[in-house]
């Protein structure tokens, strides 16, 4: 599974436009979770709607390509990548709510603002993913990590991702290029072995 993360885009929805399309086109993510609720996903929400729904967009590809110009195809095709959008964003709940996921045997906790964390959440959890940072952040604390893309105009998103080329769960900043900013792997659960005397 390939998770993305968007950072608050505030009022900017043609920044969240591009890194949408940078995680879902081009870094084929499985989902991506915006870590906010703002201007600018309201506005992209609108932007993607689908109106008349999925069947009626099918049916309005079929018949742009028997009859359509050239703008009515772009047009069709801007609907159809819209509806991918929509179909793979997640938005991060609002506080004090908290979302999980599971990659591999790696517990994420996905949260808007990291002051609702408590010790259990910590604890339980691999890595925090939390959206209210100022700038990209990672800290490791032993075998867990806090992550923050920061807000969408410091430039990065973020990518956790358990189909690496090393085999293991691997955390990434990617800049709004596509470039990677740094890569970090996420340590499993493991087993806790004791030994009696």
């Amino acid at each position: 599974m390939r998770l993305g993360f968007i950072g608050p885009a505030n009022t900017d929805a043609a920044a969240l436009e591009r890194a949408a399309k940078l995680l879902i086109c081009d870094l084929e993510v499985d989902a991506v979770i915006y870590l906010g609720e703002d201007d600018a996903l309201r506005d992209f929400m609108t932007t993607h709607e689908p109106g008349d729904g999925h069947d009626a967009i099918e049916q309005r590809v079929a018949e742009v390509a028997a009859t359509g110009s050239t703008e009515d195809i772009e047009r069709v095709l801007l609907k159809l990548r819209g509806s991918r959008y929509l179909g793979k964003l997640r938005i991060a709940p609002p506080a004090p709510r908290r979302a999980m996921e599971m990659l591999d045997d790696r517990i994420v906790l996905i949260v808007r603002d990291k002051s609702t964390i408590g010790e259990e959440d910590v604890i339980n959890s691999n890595v925090v993913v939390y959206g209210d940072a100022s700038e990209l952040m990672f800290k490791r604390f032993g075998p867990r990590c806090f992550f923050s893309p920061g807000p969408l105009d410091a430039g990065h998103v973020g990518l956790i991702d358990d189909r690496s080329e090393s085999g293991g769960v691997v955390l990434k900043a990617i800049d709004l290029t596509g470039e990677v900013s740094w890569s970090e792997p996420i340590q499993g659960r493991g087993a806790k072995l004791m030994v009696a005397p």
